[in-house]
């Protein structure tokens, strides 16, 4: 097997229990794309994450949730009361056999639950705890209530993200937030990197590891340029259209196409970039002067200037066609210009196609077959990161989890009777 090959089984023969709430669910995910073997604890009543809409029938049915069906690919779900006094013997058990536990949720909840996991280490030195909370399990913000928008305001994302000012500098429109659950999958990324050096550190001096990771830092750490620029030139950047957030305004990048859509054109305003589109110019049968004199001295005389003259048109080729011709055609001039797509627009894109990004999976949490993007390499013929199965029933793999710890029938009916699982 080679390097690569390996990739998608990376993981493979590692128990991960995922506990708390959807703030952790995408790190869950990611791990059991490397393949591991991810086990979701819900308790008797479900993730709070199925009941999170929309869902993929009428009512709000917890088992057709699509939010939870998108974040819990590739897991096995146990119905397990964690906190139950008869669970004690189970986390016993399961402590020699988990690598990894992952829980996210409010910090004085996990704090709880950190009792457990630490009696787990006590049996298992080698144990790895990842918690994810809005502000660690410290602090004076510890336990302040955040969602995942707040959380980007807070963070000082929302403040970078936003429509152009007007001509003398304000705005007349607030910040936006880039997306929903952004923060969360903000800090999942930073789990993702903990959890893989705690693993390989382990590796190294043989025991495990505590990771308490903060949502709030985790989001402050990508505010770009924003906190550079106040603290070496006391500037606050502002936010534009459909680009970086500067400490100046800079020229647009979104161009309108005559099909009503939009293609970012990323601009360098360079000579050669000039030249190039100059060519795309004459192809579309658009007059202009920018292989002239006159064009050059209004460079050279104002780059400003020349830079507006270019903008408008850039504009005008952008209104000569589709987006997705203008896409292909600025392409093949080696242009940094693309079409502003739809999220569903990549499920039918042949390059996605071709790498096996998007996969038909048979889903239990929404009743039907869905496509979901399951990978992000290949090995130049098949992906390298995948999932096995889709999200699962709750409690779907309970008896088979316990009898894998070794209770029998007898002992897994009597954890029901008395409400454990």
């Amino acid at each position: 097997m080679t390097i690569e090959a390996a990739l998608s089984s990376a993981l493979e023969g590692s128990v991960v229990l995922e506990g708390g709430d959807e703030r952790g669910e995408f790190a869950g995910m990611l791990l059991a794309m490397l393949g591991a073997e991810v086990i979701k604890l819900e308790g008797k009543s479900g993730s709070h994450s199925r009941s999170i809409g929309p869902f993929a029938s009428s009512g709000r049915d917890p088992e057709r949730s699509l939010y939870f069906s998108r974040y819990n690919l590739g897991k096995k779900s146990i119905s397990l009361e964690l906190e139950h006094p008869d669970a004690a013997q189970i986390r016993h058990r399961m402590a020699s056999r988990t690598d990894i536990v992952l829980d996210s949720g409010q910090a004085k909840d996990i704090e709880r639950r950190l009792i457990l996991w630490r009696e787990m280490q006590q049996v298992n030195p080698r144990l790895i705890i990842c918690t994810i909370t809005p502000f660690g399990l410290d602090g004076p913000y510890r336990d302040l209530q955040m969602t995942d928008l707040i959380q980007l305001a807070m963070g000082g994302v929302m403040a970078s993200c936003g429509y152009d000012p007007q001509p003398d500098g304000t705005y007349d429109t607030p910040p936006i937030a880039p997306a929903m659950w952004q923060a969360y999958h903000i800090a999942c990324g930073h789990a993702i990197l903990a959890i893989l050096a705690a693993l390989h550190f382990r590796e190294l001096a043989n025991i495990g590891d505590f990771i308490d990771l903060s949502i709030h830092e985790a989001v402050s750490n990508c505010t770009e340029v924003a906190m550079p620029s106040f603290i070496y030139n006391k500037a606050i950047v502002q936010r534009q259209t459909g680009r970086h957030a500067a400490e100046h305004v800079t020229r647009p990048w979104l161009r309108r196409t005559n099909d009503g859509r939009y293609v970012k054109a990323f601009m360098f305003w360079s000579r050669h970039e000039a030249r190039v589109i100059g060519e795309m110019l004459k192809d579309a049968g658009i007059e202009h002067d920018l292989d002239t004199d006159a064009y050059r001295q209004l460079c050279e005389r104002s780059p400003s200037s020349g830079h507006a003259h270019l903008n408008e048109l850039v504009d005008r080729l952008a209104a000569s066609m589709s987006a997705d011709e203008l896409f292909h055609r600025a392409q093949a001039k080696g242009l940094l210009w693309a079409s502003v797509r739809t999220p569903e627009e990549n499920i039918v894109d042949p390059h996605f196609r071709a790498r096996g990004t998007f996969k038909r999976l048979d889903d239990n949490a929404s009743g039907q077959a869905i496509y979901y993007p399951v990978s992000f390499a290949t090995d130049g013929q098949e992906p390298l990161t995948t999932f096995k199965c889709g999200a699962p029933r709750l409690g779907e793999h309970t008896r088979q989890i316990l009898s894998s710890l070794g209770f029998d029938d007898g002992e897994i009916n009597l954890f029901a009777s008395k409400d454990a699982i």
